[in-house]
């Protein structure tokens, strides 16, 4: 399961291998919300310095119990061309959420369960 800090290190990452000043830009987060066989692209502009606060935004307002919710992509223009600044794309789900702290780890044929013994 990721976290938002994940796609700012990844997004960090990004802005080095880049030679930017991440001050400097306007940053597009591009995210796809998944809904049975349905699927809406959506974005959001933000400055640098609100950047993690746009991504818990997105998820926040987003996600629900049945849908998930996909952070395809972070970009922005230099020099008059677009360079994605992340790696991969990250996926959330409320249904992950729920297996992690039901204690459901490992693969689908295995469970295991944390419970605590007093």
């Amino acid at each position: 399961m990721y976290t938002v800090s994940d796609i700012v290190t990844d997004i960090n990452r990004g802005c080095t291998a880049n030679n930017m000043v991440e001050d400097r830009f306007s940053y597009r987060i591009v995210f796809f919300v998944n809904e049975g066989n349905k699927s809406s692209k959506h974005y959001i502009d933000t400055a640098y310095s609100s950047l993690r606060k746009s991504l818990e935004s997105i998820i926040r307002n987003y996600l629900s119990l049945t849908n998930n919710v996909v952070i395809a992509e972070t970009t922005v223009l230099k020099n008059g061309k677009c360079v994605c600044l992340q790696s991969r794309s990250y996926p959330f789900s409320l249904d992950g959420y729920f297996r992690q702290i039901n204690g459901e780890y490992g693969d689908s044929n295995r469970k295991y369960n944390r419970c605590a013994v007093g």
